[in-house]
């Protein structure tokens, strides 16, 4: 293995590194403080306007904000902020009420970070719309229970699963029951659109309450997606465990350390664009240099992350591996008695009725293309499926572009124009008659398998991804997101060392005794090649290219050594994650009894 030697430089950089890696991943509950006080009773604030608060935010920028708390049916107390009227005073005129979910690890405030040119939901409400911000349970806002503490590991017992069976449906009573109205629109960024359709297939009783519902950046599947970020997906459960010792499970809240980080680090001159535009927000999201509104960094850092269980982004990791939109996974003893099978059952994306308009980002590396299609194919009521005009346009560019008026905002005023009228009813194609969904190009017969596609060789399984190619003698060619587990493999099926499987982009392997390094290796090995492959490949000028070769070097920089962070995560808990997966392999094989249930596994309340 190549040695490098780093200069004093490179070496204080490392450090500097590590210290932002550790503030944004593992957080003490010593260290968690509540920010949602009022601060404009101090005649200086250090941090500036990256402490206010979205009510705070709202009012500077002129409109009327209200405050309001629901109760879920399961006990946590969730916080709403509403936007009551028009920058000129005059109350909402609109026939039905706008709810705006956010993001992971984001809250309400990322809805008017932008203030009235730019956000979204100022501007509805100029146009007479009653706007409702929602808070999931657990961010900076809801952190609230009935009975339990957030201190309480009890607390943060939940997934996106509760989050969209228990937290929209409260919120939409709530909302529907203040202002008279029979349905809302409902307008989702990211996680926003991810819950959404949890709760619409799981509790279609609400589905009749929603006008209509405008998906930004749509999250169902992560098969093709670009974001390095997948290659931490393995690691997700080691993660969890690490939180639940830490932290009772709560994970990366906001924090008087992250606010301080955010005004100096992040509203530095140079520190700006190296470490929280380059290293946190394009690295993940994708690079839009030319249109990102690097104003906005400060405050979006200073708001975010906002803090949720560690359960969740496990949930999001476990639908990456596993390719399925499903429900959390507890490992096969608690599944056993939650859902009466070993695995956990998907959610039936088909049976959704509510009218969806999905707009998507030709280079927004979370929500890729070719999975917002996949989506698509499965919404039986899709009013339209919108690729934003901008090649760069990332996963960020839906709140906070400089085009974000005419990409985004405008084309949403249009459909809600419509959607308001009373008198406007869906008039797009029937529903399909059977919930079956077509696999795209399966074709068993010559081992060709289409969007995750089985196929059995002997009696071994390989799931498949785009583009993979399976073929009776063990030779398996895996797409992007694809993933190959062989055990206990019969006679026809070569598992040797000498097997051909070869990895595409995200592909992940599984051989017993079969020498594939672990995906964290993967991704160390071919770092210079991930990070090219997630930038944008068509260029409007010849001067664009440079401007991304720095961003490509500068990621390569900042990830090698978040895989050294993770490396030394998996140091500590690997060994009782292996523990964890010998137990649920041996219930998979019939001894459930003998299965001792892993911290995370805790029955339902």
């Amino acid at each position: 293995m190549k040695t490098v030697s780093y200069s004093p430089f490179n070496r204080f950089f490392r450090c500097i590194i590590l210290f932002v890696s550790l503030q944004l991943s593992l957080t003490t509950l010593s260290q968690t403080t509540d920010i949602t006080t009022e601060t404009s009773s101090y005649p200086w604030n250090i941090y500036k306007n990256v402490s206010l608060s979205t009510v705070e935010i709202i009012k500077i920028n002129g409109y009327a904000a209200e405050t309001h708390h629901v109760i879920t049916e399961d006990g946590y107390i969730l916080e709403l902020h509403r936007i009551s009227s028009s920058k000129s005073g005059q109350k909402p005129t609109k026939n039905f009420p706008v709810f705006f979910h956010h993001a992971f690890l984001s809250s309400s405030a990322g809805w008017v970070l932008g203030g009235a040119d730019t956000s979204l939901s100022m501007q509805l409400a100029d146009d007479g719309y009653d706007v409702w911000l929602a808070n999931s349970r657990g961010n900076t806002y809801s952190r609230k229970h009935v009975s339990l503490n957030y201190k309480q590991k009890a607390y943060w017992n939940f997934s996106l699963h509760e989050i969209g069976t228990y937290d929209l449906p409260a919120a939409f009573d709530y909302i529907l029951m203040k202002t008279n109205a029979s349905q809302l629109h409902y307008i989702g960024y990211s996680m926003g659109t991810t819950v959404f359709y949890i709760m619409a297939s799981e509790r279609p009783e609400y589905q009749s309450k929603i006008r209509s519902q405008i998906s930004l950046a749509p999250v169902a599947y992560f098969s093709h997606t670009r974001s390095p970020i997948k290659y931490i997906a393995p690691y997700a459960k080691m993660m969890n465990i690490a939180y639940q010792r830490i932290s009772n499970g709560m994970a990366m809240p906001q924090t008087t350390m992250k606010m301080i980080f955010a005004s100096t680090v992040c509203g530095g001159k140079m520190t700006q664009k190296l470490i929280c535009q380059r290293g946190i927000i394009f690295f993940i999201c994708g690079s839009d240099p030319q249109h990102f509104n690097t104003k906005l960094i400060p405050l979006i850092m200073g708001h975010y992350p906002s803090g949720t269980s560690s359960m969740v982004p496990e949930h999001f990791a476990q639908i990456k591996l596993k390719d399925v939109f499903g429900r959390y996974d507890y490992g096969s003893v608690i599944n056993l008695e939650r859902y009466n099978s070993t695995e956990p059952p998907a959610y039936d994306l088909t049976s959704i009725r509510v009218p969806i308009t999905l707009m998507y980002g030709k280079n927004d590396l979370v929500a890729d293309v070719q999975d917002v299609m996949r989506l698509k194919s499965q919404l039986p009521r899709l009013m339209d499926a919108v690729m934003i005009d901008n090649p760069y346009c990332n996963h960020v560019d839906f709140l906070w572009s400089l085009k974000v008026n005419e990409h985004v905002n405008d084309p949403i005023k249009e459909t809600l124009r419509k959607t308001d009228d009373v008198n406007w009813k869906y008039s797009g194609p029937n529903p399909p008659k059977s919930k079956d969904v077509l696999h795209v190009g399966g074709n068993v017969s010559d081992g060709s398998i289409g969007n995750s596609g089985h196929v059995n060789i002997s009696s071994s399984v390989a799931d498949v991804g785009v583009g993979g190619i399976a073929d009776a003698n063990g030779n398996v060619s895996i797409g992007d997101g694809g993933h190959f587990n062989i055990s206990n493999s019969a006679a026809g099926a070569d598992v040797s060392n000498s097997s051909n499987v070869n990895l595409g982009s995200g592909g992940a392997a599984n051989i017993s005794g079969g020498d594939v390094p672990s995906d964290l290796d993967y991704f160390a090995k071919n770092l210079r090649r991930i990070i090219a492959d997630a930038m944008p490949k068509s260029m409007d000028r010849d001067g664009d290219r440079a401007v991304f070769e720095r961003e490509r070097a500068l990621q390569e920089t900042l990830l090698a050594e978040a895989i050294e962070f993770v490396r030394s995560l998996q140091k500590k808990y690997g060994p009782e994650l292996d523990r964890q997966k010998s137990s649920t392999s041996a219930a998979r094989h019939g001894n459930a009894e003998q299965v001792v249930a892993s911290p995370n596994e805790v029955p339902a309340r």
